[in-house]
C-alpha cells in the first residue's frame, strides 16, 4: 500500500511539473499574439474592452474567448503603468488559461478510462503523463483558437453518455445538456466534427427516447447561444466568411496521393500541398504549418532578422524524426484497430481517423451543400489542430495497446524520448539567456497577478505604482454586459464536472 501510494504521488508530481515546465517553455518563447488567426479571433479579446458595442463580423462562440479574458483581468493591472507589456499579458492569459482547460481534460481521461476500462490511477497517471507532450496538444496550448475547450470537455461528454447507458439514470444526460450546447457551438467545423464522431460511436444508441429527448433540451440551449452570439457577431455559427483562395476544392487524388521521395527530402510548407497524407505525417508530431516552434518570429527572439532559436521551418534531421514518429504512430493504431475486440476502445483508438475523415469531406467538398472551403495552392485547411482533441484520443488508446500504463520500462523509455525530441525540435532559450535578458525576467513577471502584492513585500516589480497612464484604460472598462446563456452553459458545465468529482466516491484520486 505504501508503495502504491508513492507511485501515486510519484508520478502525480511528475504530470504536474512537466506541464508546468513546458507552459513556462512556451510562454517564454512563443508569443500568442502571433499564433494562428489571432489577428482575426483577437478582435473578441478586445471585444470586452471597449465601450464600443460593435458587432464582429465573426462567426465563432463566444465563450472560449470570454474564458480566456478572466485570466487577463486578473493580469492586466500592470497595464495601468505601461503599455510594454500589453503582448506578454495576453500571451499569458491565453496559455494560462488553455492549461487550466488542459489539466480538466487530462482529469477527464482519467474518470473516462476508470469508469470503462476500470483503470486505477497509477495505470491512468503513465498515459496522462506522456499524452502531455503529443505536440498536438502542446500546440492547441499555445494559441487563442477553441479546439483546446473541446479537449475539455469531450471526454467529460463521453463518460457522461457511457454511463448513462451503462447506468440507465437520466442524470447524466441531463448533466450532459451545457456541455452539448457548449461545445456544439463554438465553430461550425467543430460541430460538424463532433456529431460525425458521435454518431460513429454511440450509433444506435443515439435512437434512445430520453437520449432524444433530453438532446432536445441541449437542441434549445444551443439555439439561445446561437442566437446571443449572432447578436455579437453578426453572422451566424455556420455563415464562416472564408478569404478568397479557400473557395475551391481538392480533387480527389489529394486524399491519397503520396510521394515517398517528396515527404522525405523536402517535408516543408507548401511543398506537400498535393497530398493529404504527406502533411498530417509532417504536421502530427512536427509543425509543417509553422504555427508554433517553426513560426519565424512567434518563437523566440529576432536578432537582426533571424530567430535566436534558428530552427525557422526545423532543421531536416528533426523533421525527418518527427515523420517517423507520425508513421510509426498512425501504423501501429490501425494494426491495433484490426484485432481490436472491446468495443470502447475501439471507438477510441478511431477517434483521430474520424477526424481526418471529416477534413477530407471537407477538403473535396463532398456534401455539396456546404460552401467550398479549400485552398489548392497550399492543401489547406489540413491541419492536425482542427482534430487535436481526437487524435489525443488514438495517442491513449495506442498507449494503453502499448501497455505503458503497466510496463516501467516502457514508460520510462517512451517519456524519455518524447521529452528529449520534442526538446530537441522546439530549441527553446536556455536559462542563461532567460536571465541575462531583462525583457525575459519582466515576461516571468507577467505571470504574478498584482494582488499578490503586499505593503511590505513585492512580488511583482511591475505592478509599483508610477504614473497611470491612458493608452490603456480601455483595457480598464467594465465588461460588456449581456451574452448571460452562453456563459451560464460553460460555467455550468465546470460546475457538473465539479460535482461528479466529489460525489463519485473519488476520495482517492491521487
Amino acid at each position: 500500500m505504501r508503495s502504491n501510494l508513492f507511485n501515486k504521488k510519484f508520478l502525480f508530481s511528475i504530470l504536474i511539473f512537466q506541464n508546468l515546465f513546458y507552459f513556462l517553455i512556451t510562454f517564454i518563447n512563443f508569443n500568442s499574439t502571433r499564433g494562428t488567426d489571432f489577428n482575426k479571433y483577437g478582435k473578441y479579446f478586445d471585444y470586452f474592452y471597449t465601450l464600443e458595442y460593435g458587432q464582429t463580423g465573426l462567426e465563432s462562440g463566444i465563450s472560449y474567448y470570454w474564458f480566456v479574458t478572466r485570466f487577463f483581468n486578473l493580469l492586466k493591472e500592470p497595464l495601468l503603468y505601461s503599455e510594454n507589456n500589453l503582448e506578454s499579458i495576453k500571451s499569458a492569459s491565453i496559455q494560462m488559461a488553455n492549461l487550466f482547460l488542459f489539466l480538466i481534460g487530462l482529469l477527464g481521461i482519467h474518470f473516462l478510462l476508470k469508469k470503462t476500462q476500470n483503470f486505477k490511477i497509477e495505470n491512468t497517471l503513465p498515459i496522462l503523463i506522456i499524452l502531455s507532450i503529443f505536440p498536438p496538444l502542446i500546440g492547441a496550448r499555445m494559441i487563442l483558437k477553441p479546439e483546446i475547450l473541446v479537449f475539455c470537455l469531450l471526454p467529460w461528454l463521453l463518460l457522461f453518455y457511457f454511463e448513462y447507458f451503462n447506468k440507465k439514470k437520466s442524470v447524466y444526460l441531463l448533466v450532459s445538456v451545457p456541455i452539448v450546447a457548449t461545445l456544439f457551438s463554438l465553430k461550425a467545423s467543430i460541430t460538424f466534427i463532433l456529431s460525425l464522431f458521435l454518431l460513429i460511436t454511440f450509433n444506435k444508441n443515439i435512437f434512445d427516447k430520453k437520449f432524444i429527448l433530453y438532446n432536445l433540451l441541449s437542441l434549445i440551449l444551443f439555439s439561445l447561444i446561437i442566437n446571443e452570439n449572432f447578436v455579437l457577431n453578426g453572422n451566424y455559427l455556420w455563415e464562416h466568411v472564408a478569404p478568397e483562395s479557400y473557395s475551391t476544392k481538392a480533387k480527389i487524388e489529394y486524399i491519397y496521393n503520396l510521394s515517398i521521395n517528396e515527404l522525405w527530402t523536402n517535408p516543408y510548407r507548401d511543398n506537400l500541398k498535393n497530398s493529404m497524407i504527406s502533411i498530417l505525417l509532417t504536421d502530427t508530431f512536427g509543425d509543417y504549418w509553422q504555427r508554433y516552434w517553426f513560426h519565424y518570429d512567434g518563437w523566440g527572439i529576432k536578432i537582426e532578422g533571424n530567430t535566436k532559436s534558428k530552427n525557422f521551418s526545423g532543421s531536416l534531421g528533426v523533421v525527418k524524426i518527427s515523420i517517423l514518429l507520425s508513421v510509426i504512430f498512425y501504423s501501429s493504431s490501425i494494426y491495433y484497430l484490426f484485432k481490436e475486440k472491446n468495443k470502447k476502445l475501439f471507438y477510441l483508438g478511431i477517434s483521430g481517423f474520424i477526424g481526418f475523415l471529416t477534413l477530407a469531406v471537407n477538403a473535396i467538398n463532398l456534401l455539396s451543400f456546404f460552401p467550398k472551403s479549400f485552398d489548392v495552392t497550399k492543401g489547406d485547411p489540413m491541419k492536425t489542430h482542427l482534430v487535436s482533441f481526437l487524435l489525443a484520443m488514438t495517442f491513449v488508446y495506442l498507449l494503453i495497446k502499448l501497455n505503458i500504463h503497466k510496463n516501467l520500462y516502457r514508460f520510462a523509455f517512451t517519456l524519455i524520448i518524447l521529452n528529449l525530441f520534442f526538446v530537441s525540435m522546439t530549441n527553446p532559450l536556455t536559462l542563461q539567456d532567460i536571465l541575462n535578458s531583462q525583457f525575459y525576467i519582466d515576461r516571468l513577471y507577467s505571470l504574478i497577478p498584482c494582488s499578490l502584492n503586499s505593503i511590505s513585500i513585492t512580488i511583482n516589480p511591475l505592478c509599483t505604482p508610477s504614473e497611470i497612464i491612458g493608452s490603456t484604460s480601455n483595457y480598464f472598462i467594465p465588461d460588456i454586459k449581456g451574452f448571460i446563456v452562453s456563459r451560464v452553459s460553460l460555467i455550468s458545465s465546470f460546475l457538473v464536472i465539479a460535482v461528479y468529482i466529489f460525489k463519485n466516491d473519488n476520495k482517492n484520486i491521487f
